[in-house]
């Protein structure tokens, strides 16, 4: 596992199997709002650290998918997908990493909002 990122405080730390090729922006009412950058993972392929295991999670609209936020600082570092979804993976937000290693990668537009 690779040191991917982590939340401001340090409080949730992220490695990943291997660095994302390209990060998904989506402009669905949510990540418009949270700005996250999605690098998608099967769920074997993330290893999420808390040094407080404390931590905020939301789910709303159809229920697929489970945003998860540090309960200190605010961060969104990551969704996984519930039960309910027929696809199984977990989205790392690469805010979380260091702006260097998003500088070359290449952002793919999702239009959210009209799905």
């Amino acid at each position: 596992m690779k040191a991917f990122g982590s939340c401001h405080c340090g409080n949730i730390t992220l490695q990943v199997a291997s660095l994302p090729m390209e990060v998904t922006r989506c402009n669905c009412s949510l990540c418009r709002r949270y700005a996250g950058l999605w690098a998608y993972y099967e769920p074997g392929e993330v290893t999420i650290h808390y040094q407080n295991p404390v931590k905020s999670t939301y789910i709303w609209g159809d229920r697929d998918i489970e945003f998860h936020r540090c309960h200190n600082c605010g961060c969104v570092t990551h969704y996984t997908s519930t039960e309910k979804c027929p696809v199984k993976r977990i989205a790392v937000n690469a805010r979380m990493a260091d702006p260097k290693l998003l500088s070359d990668l290449k952002i793919r537009e999702v239009d959210g909002a009209s799905l």
